[in-house]
């Protein structure tokens, strides 16, 4: 992935102002003004039947008459952008022989441009309808699309929704923005967030605390236990390396084998629901390794993966997602 820097602040200019208030001819007279670099701040001032205000943004200006609130100054920019450069992998297509993902989506082209979290019921914050660039698609190797993802970024409490951003993931785990390449920007202002980051079929997970984010590049990397996450195994861990959890096919947070709304069941079913060899195709939530093709048996099926996520052996244990 090519990493840039961003400069999210623009140079600004606040005009100073001298007034003059006069009570007995009902008008205002400019009587200076002087360009000076602009910082956060704001104010007013009250004199007699005048008043000024003034804010960070772009300049305006207006003619008034007396007993009017006067203002001047600068609006804030329309939109604040944190970028991130985020790593993270997906159990469900990761191979530990390349230590990459696999891209069968993409190459199956299955993948849609369009991200899949609003049609999936989520409600986002500042974020969705995001559409990936077409070129992103043509791009192989590591740097390949496997999938959409969602980041979260989340007040201290971790539980109240501050911003979010649909983004991708590459082969090698860089999370990345519509162009395919670039790290992904949410619309928020510098301060200390708990970062999470969902998709369609795999458990989510959060920090374990909060993150600071400043003006420029942030790095998290939920791939090598350096952002510590919230919960107990809220990851899976093959060798060093830390992945989420895959299976949660009906999306209800708590991945099951058997019994009552299990996530084995649906994969019959896609495929016809009596036969088990049979196999079907598409984007869908069955696809828990997201080769494109759903199996229930055989080699690359898509059951195993969801017995091996509550143990392997005992087929009523259960696994819960660790994002409140």
């Amino acid at each position: 992935m090519r990493t840039r820097t961003y400069a999210p602040w623009r140079t600004l200019i606040r005009w100073s102002v001298s007034i003059t208030c006069c009570a007995f001819c009902g008008f205002v007279n400019a009587q200076s003004i002087e360009r000076k670099a602009a910082v956060a701040a704001g104010g007013s001032i009250d004199s007699g039947n005048a008043s000024l205000g003034w804010s960070l943004g772009q300049a305006a200006s207006g003619t008034y008459a007396a007993d009017e609130l006067i203002t001047a100054g600068v609006q804030q920019p329309d939109e604040i952008r944190l970028t991130i450069n985020m790593r993270a992998l997906l159990d469900g297509p990761y191979r530990e022989a390349s230590e990459l993902m696999d891209d069968g989506l993409r190459t199956s082209a299955l993948l849609p441009l369009h991200e899949p979290f609003t049609a999936l019921g989520y409600t986002h914050s500042g974020g969705g309808g995001e559409q990936l660039h077409p070129s992103a698609l043509s791009v192989s190797g590591p740097d390949a699309v496997v999938d959409w993802v969602l980041i979260e970024l989340r007040a201290p409490d971790g539980v109240t929704l501050m911003a979010t951003r649909s983004a991708v993931v590459q082969r090698d785990g860089d999370v990345v923005g519509m162009d395919g390449e670039s790290p992904v920007e949410l619309p928020a202002l510098p301060s200390d967030y708990r970062i999470a980051i969902h998709h369609r079929n795999h458990l989510p997970v959060l920090t374990a605390s909060v993150i600071p984010l400043a003006q420029g590049l942030n790095s998290i990397d939920f791939t090598n236990g350096s952002a510590a996450t919230y919960g107990n195994e809220a990851q899976r861990l093959r060798g060093s390396v830390r992945l989420l959890w895959a299976g949660d096919v009906t999306g209800d947070g708590t991945i099951k084998y058997v019994g009552e709304d299990n996530d084995r069941d649906p994969i019959l079913q896609a495929i016809g629901g009596s036969v088990p060899t049979n196999t079907s195709s598409g984007y869908v939530p069955e696809d828990v390794n997201l080769d494109g093709v759903v199996k229930y048996v055989g080699e690359d099926n898509d059951r195993d993966p969801i017995l091996q996520t509550i143990g392997g052996s005992v087929p009523t244990n259960t696994r819960t997602q660790q994002v409140p």
